[in-house]
């Protein structure tokens, strides 16, 4: 210790100065809460002259188209504002004499009267005029807000009845009407290769759009020698194709062939069966052993399996 250098042990006047102001704020902080508490006044909070006149307009239109059932009619809002331990403006009531009723007729008043809040009315009348109905009694222990024992007391004294009473709505239940599937009627069935879009949107669930895809896949195709084909169109859904399978059929109308003899790439692969994979190996094939002599002969090349060469031959011709 007695080597240790002394400028260590010593702050300069600038660094002393730092350390007092610090040491102050940290006990500033600690006392101001302390000190505050005994200079805060407590009061009121200020409500302005033009808050007591829109309180008491509202005051007036509510008792006006409520009907004043809103319990204490003479209230003084600003009061309430003020006083924090006043007990809440609208909660429910489970002194209230209950008395039968029907919910889909009951006006915000009856409910009121019955001890449900007055927020809780305004939204069970709101559901009511926007089409809503109460078919069971037991489907008011569906209302939001309102709580389980004013549940239990109301639920014995709903009478719902069939028709609605409302004053000025002329409510009748009719027999409920189901939508039923559009259906396009007069479609007869026709050849899909000599078909144009114009008979292809008359088919249920078939568009511009999709009408223009089957027509441009054909094209692409040279011809549908099977209907199931048509399925393959893209975009085209599994349940929309069987709906319109039973109006098309296939003629003998020939189909445009390719002869893999004297066809390029380009025009191997711009079938949609055939792509670039299939038409590089026919290419390949055809250079090295030659022209093919038959179609079959397309067997001979190994990743043309069966189910390949099925659907290409009947596109495929020798020449």
């Amino acid at each position: 210790m007695k080597n240790l250098p002394d400028h260590y042990l010593h702050f300069t006047r600038k660094e002393r100065n730092g350390i007092i102001v610090l040491l102050a704020l940290v006990l500033l902080s600690i006392l101001f809460p302390r000190i505050y508490f005994f200079i805060e006044k407590k009061g009121p909070l200020p409500v302005s002259e033009s808050y007591a006149k829109e309180i008491a307009m509202l005051r007036e239109i509510s008792a006006d188209s409520m009907g004043n059932h809103f319990g204490k009619e003479n209230v003084d809002y600003s009061e309430r504002y003020n006083n924090k331990a006043s007990a809440p403006f609208d909660k429910e009531d489970l002194t209230r004499k209950l008395f039968s009723f029907d919910p889909n007729t009951l006006e915000i008043s009856g409910w009121r009267s019955l001890g449900v809040k007055e927020k809780t009315a305004i939204g069970i009348r709101h559901y009511i005029e926007k089409g809503g109905r109460f078919k069971t009694a037991g489907d008011i222990s569906k209302i939001w807000g309102l709580s389980d024992a004013i549940k239990q007391r109301l639920q014995p004294y709903i009478n719902i009845v069939e028709k609605d009473s409302r004053p000025g709505l002329a409510y009748t239940k009719f027999p409920s009407q189901e939508k039923k599937p559009y259906e396009k009627k007069g479609v007869r069935p026709f050849d899909i290769n000599r078909a144009d879009t114009s008979l292809l949107i008359a088919l249920p669930g078939i568009g511009s759009k999709l009408a223009a895809r089957i027509i441009n896949f054909r094209d692409r195709l040279g011809g549908f020698y099977m209907v199931s084909q048509v399925g393959e169109t893209f975009g085209l859904p599994d349940s929309t194709f069987r709906k319109i399978r039973q109006y098309l059929f296939v003629s003998e109308a020939p189909l445009r062939m390719i002869n893999i003899n004297t066809a390029s790439l380009e025009e191997l692969k711009h079938h949609p069966y055939i792509r670039w994979q299939f038409a590089n190996v026919i290419v390949q094939y055809r250079l090295q052993h030659g022209n093919f002599t038959s179609v079959e002969e397309l067997k001979k090349i190994m990743i043309i399996k069966e189910d390949i060469y099925l659907k290409i031959s009947p596109y495929c011709k020798v020449e």
